[in-house]
C-alpha cells in the first residue's frame, strides 16, 4: 500500500489489509519494507520502535495473530531501535507471539552520477540470516537490497527453505530493470519460491517506490504480479510439491554437492 507521513494511518491501513487477508484464508501474509514509516533516513529515528509489547506495530500484530496457530505474518519491516542503534527489521508473528526476526544484512547503497545514497548513514546492519520454522516448511527472509546478494538466498536453500520472502521498496531507477529479474534469478538459482511485497508509490512523498509485488515459482514463472504503483491485496495458493518436481527435472542442486 501507499505509505504516508502518519504512522497511525499506516498502521491502521496495514491492520485492515491483514484482517482481510486472514478472512480470505491467507496463511502466510507479507507486508512491505518500512510499511509504517516514510522511507526517509532523516525520519527513521523519530519513527523507530523498541522491541516491546507497547510498541504500536508489535502490539497490533500480536493481537491479530492471537489464538491463530496456522497464520504467519511477515510484517514487512519497521525501524527497530536498540540502545543507540537503528535496524531495518522484519518481525514475524504467529499465535500472538514474535517467533522470529530478521535485521537487514545488506544496507542499501548506490553511487550513480545523479543519485548517491547510503542507509549506513543511520542504520546498523544485521549480522545473520533468519530462518522461520512454520507448519508449511522453512522460510528465509531478506529485505529489499538483500535480493542482490545470491549468497544469502543460497544459504536459505542449503538449509531447507522452501520460500524466501523479500519485503522491499526498490526505487524507480533500478526497479524497472532489476526488481523482477533478480527475484526470478534467486528463484531459478535455488529452485524455490520467491515472494516479494513492495510499497506502492506515493507521489506526495520524498521517496517514490517503484512498486510491484511478485510471487515467483521455482521454475521462474511469475505467478502473481501487482499493477504498477497500485494498492493491491493478493491472495494466491502455491504448490510446495513443485519444488521437488523442479529439482528432480533439473538436478542442479545435486551437482553442487559433488
Amino acid at each position: 500500500f501507499k505509505g504516508t507521513l502518519s504512522k497511525v494511518d499506516n498502521l491502521n491501513k496495514a491492520k485492515e489489509f491483514v484482517k482481510k487477508s486472514i478472512s480470505k484464508g491467507s496463511k502466510i501474509i507479507v507486508l512491505p519494507e518500512c510499511f509504517a514509516v516514510p522511507y526517509d533516513i532523516s525520519l527513521f529515528d523519530e519513527y523507530s520502535e523498541l522491541k516491546l509489547d507497547t510498541s504500536p506495530s508489535i502490539k497490533i500484530f500480536k493481537e491479530l495473530t492471537k489464538d491463530i496457530s496456522d497464520v504467519y505474518i511477515f510484517a514487512g519491516s519497521i525501524i527497530e531501535k536498540e540502545e543507540d542503534k537503528l535496524y531495518n527489521t522484519c518481525f514475524v508473528y504467529n499465535n500472538g507471539n514474535i517467533i522470529g526476526n530478521y535485521r537487514k544484512n545488506n544496507l542499501y547503497k548506490i553511487k550513480l552520477k545523479d543519485h548517491q545514497f547510503s542507509e549506513e548513514v543511520v542504520l546498523t546492519r544485521g549480522l545473520s540470516p533468519s530462518i522461520i520454522d512454520t507448519i508449511y516448511g522453512k522460510i528465509g527472509i531478506g529485505i529489499c537490497y538483500d535480493l542482490r546478494f545470491p549468497e544469502l538466498a543460497k544459504y536459505y536453500q542449503q538449509n531447507g527453505c522452501k520460500i524466501i520472502i523479500y519485503p522491499g521498496s526498490f526505487n524507480k531507477i533500478t526497479g524497472p530493470l532489476h526488481w523482477k529479474l533478480l527475484q526470478q534469478s534467486r528463484a531459478i538459482d535455488n529452485q524455490l519460491y520467491v515472494v516479494s511485497c513492495s510499497a506502492a508509490c506515493n507521489n506526495d512523498m520524498k521517496f517514490r517506490s517503484y512498486g510491484k509485488s511478485f510471487i515467483i515459482s521455482p521454475w521462474g514463472n511469475v505467478l502473481s504480479e501487482t499493477e504498477l504503483d497500485s494498492e493491491e491485496e493478493v491472495v494466491k495458493e502455491i504448490d510446495l510439491n513443485l519444488i521437488d518436481e523442479i529439482r528432480n527435472k533439473i538436478p542442479i542442486l545435486e551437482a553442487e554437492k559433488n
